[in-house]
């Protein structure tokens, strides 16, 4: 990069606040959508996996009445 980190916040500094929020979004969605993609692919992955699992008859089960049981014990707490 040719211009240094001090000279790039220099000229955001400058900016509009419109600009300013317009340019904090893009640099938060560049950075989020890389994360995104591998997260994306490893819940894929894991999607595929339970499906698998239920398919095959070895997921096991958890009745909903178990699990809102459960929920309440916990927030009973």
């Amino acid at each position: 990069m040719s211009m240094a980190l001090s000279e790039l916040t220099k000229e955001a500094i400058q900016l509009s606040s419109h600009q300013r929020l317009v340019l904090a979004g893009f640099l938060l969605e560049l950075d989020s959508s890389t994360e995104s993609s591998s997260v994306d692919s490893d819940w894929d992955r894991e999607i595929l996996a339970r499906i698998e699992a239920i398919d095959n008859g070895t997921a096991i089960g958890i009745s909903y009445g178990d699990v809102m049981k459960a929920a309440d014990e916990l927030l009973a707490q």
